[in-house]
């Protein structure tokens, strides 16, 4: 034992250089690890979050906010100025927009964009707050566009939205909410730019092959729940206004919706005392709603016969002119062609499925509309699911299906309970499997009705289902 100590004490005294150089190397290999230590936490400190996919919501047509160039709000702005508002929304009149390059999960809830005020508060508050709340840390931005323009120049716009917010954010893609035209904006951008910038794409109610409510607006000017004379009278808001909109010729029916369910003219071979103009007239499914030219089916019934496609496109440019292209094409499918693509359609509403024109081609009006059951109230159908080719899409990478159809109104889509809780399951990358769609009503009747009050009443019949389904959700 003593002669081990001896050893060992021995061996720590040999020389001072030695245990100098002990101690050295001691000394280099603790600052080693020191170093490394620090540079680990310096990596650390320094890594750059990670980037989250900013959210961007695109409304529909009449859903943002516009102003004139010294920032006054011209649509809409309910007060004495409505007076103004065909005035200041003619295209000879620079309209701006507004708070496109603020995230809105940073700013008080009194203060968010929601876009243009309706006429029960702002449709897209429930959606804009969802978002907010849900996704805090991704990015929320809404952008308005002048929706007076044609879809190519509100997608040029896009492109510099999506470019500026990543930068902003150091984001390499986004995740997209389209409702309406909205959707025919962001098809036409990715037609433009690709889609190297989208990871996701959710659209809601988008009329992909036109919607005949379309040319109804334009002809009788029922933007609103009231009669087209009275908002001509308060808000100048004429016919030449209206139909002077670039975008208006961007959401007529399509040739292949026309093909499907076709115009037509009232030939005015009937009786003078013809009971459809005080009632109205209920078909059934295949039962034709027009005989031909110069026959009567039933006494007291009208006749009608479809338009040629000839006179469809004379009719479509005595209403909106010469100056701007129409749209008779669905250029929209590219949008099917993003894997990350999904669409919510709103079903079991009464809707425009056709009109029924004068048989005056020199000065074309609407005598008869022609309704179903199975679109939004807005866009049928057929138009919102292209004919049915949304339906084939079927399911994405995770085994979620890529259509949505839900019991919604066209401007409630976005506040539905049920599209809501999808459309924050697909951005959240969760499943959607328990998020199945409504079942179509049975009711395949046809329904034609004289223009004018009736359709107000239809609007009305819209806007309180509307209000039920908000207080429901």
């Amino acid at each position: 034992m003593t002669v081990a100590i001896y050893i060992v004490i021995r061996d720590m005294f040999i020389t001072h250089d030695a245990l100098q150089q002990t101690c050295m190397r001691l000394r280099a290999v603790i600052a080693f690890f020191i170093l490394m230590l620090c540079t680990t936490t310096v990596m650390a400190e320094t890594k750059p979050l990670e980037k989250k996919n900013p959210i961007i919501f695109i409304p529909g047509i009449m859903g943002s906010r516009l102003y004139d160039p010294e920032g006054n709000l011209v649509w809409i702005e309910y007060s004495l100025k409505l007076t103004k508002l065909g005035e200041g929304m003619r295209m000879q009149n620079a309209l701006i927009v507004k708070n496109n390059e603020i995230d809105q999960v940073t700013v008080p809830v009194n203060e968010r964009e929601y876009g243009a005020m309706g006429p029960i508060g702002y449709p897209y508050k429930k959606i804009i707050d969802l978002l907010c709340n849900e996704f805090p840390d991704r990015g929320m931005y809404f952008f308005s566009y002048d929706f007076r323009q044609s879809k190519s120049n509100s997608s040029d716009l896009l492109h510099q939205q999506i470019q500026n917010i990543l930068q902003k954010t150091g984001g390499s893609k986004v995740d997209i909410i389209a409702h309406s035209l909205g959707g025919l904006v962001l098809a036409t951008y990715l037609e433009t730019y690709g889609g190297e910038h989208i990871r996701k794409i959710i659209t809601a109610a988008t009329p992909y092959e036109g919607t005949p409510d379309t040319i109804n607006t334009a002809l009788t000017g029922e933007l609103t729940y009231v009669p087209a004379g009275w908002l001509e009278a308060v808000t100048k808001l004429t016919r030449e206004v209206r139909t002077s909109f670039p975008s208006s010729t961007e959401l007529i029916p399509t040739n292949a919706y026309d093909d499907l369910h076709p115009a037509y003219l009232y030939t005015g071979n009937v009786p003078a005392n013809d009971e459809i103009h005080e009632t109205e007239i209920t078909f059934l499914e295949g039962d034709p709603y027009y005989t031909p030219a110069g026959l009567t089916k039933d006494a007291g019934l009208n006749v009608y016969k479809p338009l040629t496609g000839s006179q469809y496109e004379l009719i479509l440019r005595k209403i909106f002119g010469d100056e701007h292209p129409l749209r008779l094409e669905n250029d929209s499918r590219i949008i099917t062609t993003i894997d990350n693509s999904y669409f919510a359609v709103g079903i079991n509403h009464q809707t425009i499925r056709s009109l029924i024109f004068s048989d005056d081609l020199s000065d074309p009006r609407v005598t008869h509309v022609i309704y179903d059951h199975e679109g939004d109230g807005c866009v049928p159908k057929g138009s919102a699911t292209m004919h049915g080719y949304l339906e084939t899409l079927g399911k994405d990478a995770q085994g979620n299906e890529r259509l949505l159809k839900v019991e919604a109104e066209h401007g409630g889509i976005t506040s539905h309970n049920k599209a809501r809780d999808w459309i924050v399951a697909v951005l959240s990358d969760k499943s959607t499997e328990s998020i199945l769609s409504d079942p179509a009503i049975t009711d395949k009747s046809i329904i034609v009705k004289t223009a004018g009050h009736h359709e107000i009443v239809s609007k009305l019949h819209n806007l309180v289902t509307s209000i039920k389904n908000q207080k429901n959700t």
